[in-house]
């Protein structure tokens, strides 16, 4: 199913260009707090904390390589993914396992056709965002069906190939569309990364 059929047959309107906007990849986003122990290997509150950085859970599809294999993510053992094949800059669907990160910003558009409150010029939409990704969404947990594809190329019940689940949002958020590129993750995060965490990006 493609973004826009996917969209259309939900009756949704489809997700914005992130090209348009100068970013590699488009999301929808949602927001779960933060976890003490993350799939990760994480504490996803502490490892941003006092960093211009919000930790996030990226799409099973984002990260499909675990430890027991391609698409390995089960109950009870979805730690730990990577990028797997078919993720990345050929590819509809980021790459976007543990311990990555990326920079992007909120579009003024929601999933929903819900009203939105905020004007085109609050905080949240002109400026740019540090993301990191410190735990998975996984595709099988019930709450996270419409959102959270599973392989990558799949769309989400809204037409985007990509989710990112918040553990820290900005002020003003709601569940607006984020677009994104991926980056190399800052020294100091790296550092933090490298201590509290044995997965490897």
């Amino acid at each position: 199913m493609g973004t826009l059929h996917g969209a259309a047959v939900m009756g949704y309107e489809p997700p914005p260009s992130a090209a348009a906007l100068g970013y590699g990849y488009m999301a929808t986003t949602t927001r779960y707090g933060t976890n003490p122990f993350t799939a990760c290997d994480m504490d996803s509150g502490a490892l941003v904390e006092d960093t211009d950085y919000l930790s996030v859970a990226s799409a099973q599809a984002m990260q499909d390589l675990f430890p027991g294999g391609l698409g390995a993510c089960e109950p009870g053992h979805c730690r730990c993914g990577k990028a797997g094949p078919g993720t990345g800059p050929d590819s509809p669907t980021a790459a976007m396992g543990c311990g990555t990160c990326g920079k992007g910003r909120f579009v003024r558009q929601l999933p929903r056709p819900y009203t939105i409150w905020m004007p085109e010029d609050a905080e949240i939409f002109t400026k740019e965002y540090n993301i990191v990704v410190a735990d998975v969404c996984p595709a099988w947990e019930s709450q996270n069906k419409p959102w959270c594809p599973a392989t990558p190329s799949e769309t989400n019940s809204f037409g985007a190939h990509n989710h990112l689940d918040f553990a820290i949002v900005p002020p003003q958020y709601d569940n607006f569309y984020f677009a994104f590129t991926p980056t190399e993750c800052s020294p100091e995060m790296k550092a933090r990364i490298a201590r509290m965490s044995n997965c490897h990006p």
